[in-house]
């Protein structure tokens, strides 16, 4: 018959086929059916707490790749005003700026821009006027702007 000997703290079980002896101290081990299943309930709830845990990591990590790939096209991929300069006309007896020309370049570090894709928002005291380019202006009440490359 096969014998095999746990130690198990400082108690001693001298397992035969399926049959327990008493350790030294006349404690026995018994192994019953309801802690079989206290055991796999406690791998399913630390299996499930794993699965959720694994989830939540993915998710924020591309969480972070989404806000670190934002955050670095709002740095590199921005535009310098080199020169602003407005052209002022009467509009119902009050002299407004009419037309305004606005030179800019590329920031440093900064990839191409096309600018018939931007729009732009104009602030002043009587309001915010958001332009878009002239080949983006169906429907566009606030107004347009125009490029000319210098």
């Amino acid at each position: 018959m096969l014998q095999e000997t746990l130690y198990t703290g400082s108690i001693c079980l001298i397992l035969y086929g399926r049959a327990y002896d008493a350790g030294p101290d006349g404690s026995r081990g018994q192994v019953g059916i309801g802690t079989l299943i206290v055991f796999i309930a406690m791998v399913l709830v630390a299996a499930i707490a794993a699965g959720v845990l694994i989830n939540t990591a993915g998710f924020l990590q591309s969480s972070a790749e989404q806000t670190g790939q934002q955050s670095s096209d709002q740095v590199t991929n921005r535009l310098q005003v080199t020169s602003a300069t407005g052209q002022i006309g009467t509009v119902s007896g009050e002299d407004r700026v009419g037309v305004v020309n606005i030179s800019v370049s590329r920031a440093p570090g900064a990839g191409n821009i096309d600018l018939s894709e931007t729009t732009i928002q104009w602030v002043d005291s009587s309001g915010s006027y958001s332009l878009v380019h002239q080949s983006q202006s169906g429907g566009v009440t606030d107004g347009t702007f125009g490029t000319t490359i210098i």
